[in-house]
């Protein structure tokens, strides 16, 4: 990838010294720019790009075949023991995650000739004609993350995903695209409780199915570095509780006590009912944290 971005940097120092400035010079470094984007879908990071038409499950990766599923040992042990289907590094003071963003699981939306589409559930309708389709998503987030001092950020901010879960797809906020309402939109889910956006981001604003059943698993991370988890909450003396908002959890979703990943009480979040959006979420309206950086 180095080499590469290098070889992008030389040429666009290239093409701007060589001759003057031009609107097809903008041209030329806009197309320069996005393919350094993208570059990141390539075999030294996140694998050969994924076509829904062929797309198979790699049995020992649990992944789809030919995606690179890596996370570098100097990765905390609970990313590296329980993350996959992305590239997970360590960058300075974040963590950096990589991922094409395609399902381990079967979806209706892989298109009805590719060999992971499975039918739509009783009473669940098409998301317009969306499809899942490859991306390039990086995230990078805070390695020691703490409480945000004075005003809260949004989740509903702007950004390409709030989270990243532990099969490498992309956590969304708890809002709908207007003018729909999260639990009007939540009919277009798959039998997994995801579904892909007009862009094929395939995503969870719900609980994913696939990795938690109400239950304590590990979800995934936020981008503000904090833990997320099922319904329920296991501490380090293995007693479970399940907390809400307003009965052990914040309005974030969230509370400080040890986990199974953490010895030493820590914030965290929790799958939840969730006011705003009117059906239980992975995320309220606000980071506990300062969120770190995606993008696509």
């Amino acid at each position: 990838m180095l080499a590469t971005t290098s070889l992008l940097v030389l040429f666009v120092l290239l093409l701007t010294n060589c001759k003057p400035k031009s609107d097809s010079d903008d041209e030329t470094l806009l197309l320069l720019a996005v393919a350094a984007s993208k570059i990141c879908a390539n075999s030294a990071y996140t694998g050969t790009t994924v076509v829904n038409s062929t797309a198979t499950l790699d049995t020992n990766t649990d992944c789809i075949t030919g995606m690179t599923s890596s996370m570098s040992a100097d990765l905390p042990a609970w990313i590296r023991n329980n993350f996959k289907c992305a590239v997970g590094s360590v960058s300075g003071s974040n963590y950096v995650f990589r991922s094409q963003n395609i399902p381990n699981n079967k979806s209706y939306y892989f298109g009805s000739t590719s060999p992971r589409y499975e039918a739509l559930g009783s009473g669940q309708k098409a998301a317009g004609t969306n499809q899942i389709s490859s991306q390039c998503l990086v995230y990078t987030i805070p390695s020691s993350p703490a409480a945000k001092s004075g005003t809260l950020t949004g989740t509903q901010s702007g950004y390409a995903s709030v989270g990243i879960t532990v099969n490498g797809l992309a956590i969304f906020n708890n809002a709908a695209a207007a003018p729909d309402t999260l639990s009007t939109e939540a009919q277009t889910f798959d039998q997994y409780n995801g579904h892909p956006q007009n862009s094929g981001v395939y995503h969870h604003h719900s609980q994913p199915l696939n990795v938690s059943n109400n239950n304590s698993n590990l979800i995934g991370v936020l981008i503000d570095g904090f833990a997320l988890y099922g319904r329920d909450c296991t501490n380090a003396s293995n007693v479970t509780t399940t907390p809400t908002i307003g009965s052990g959890l914040d309005s974030n979703h969230g509370h400080i006590t040890t986990t199974q990943h953490f010895s030493v009480a820590t914030y965290h979040y929790h799958y939840t009912s969730d006011p705003t959006a009117g059906i239980p979420t992975l995320i309220g309206s606000y980071f506990y944290g300062t969120p770190g950086t995606v993008s696509n």
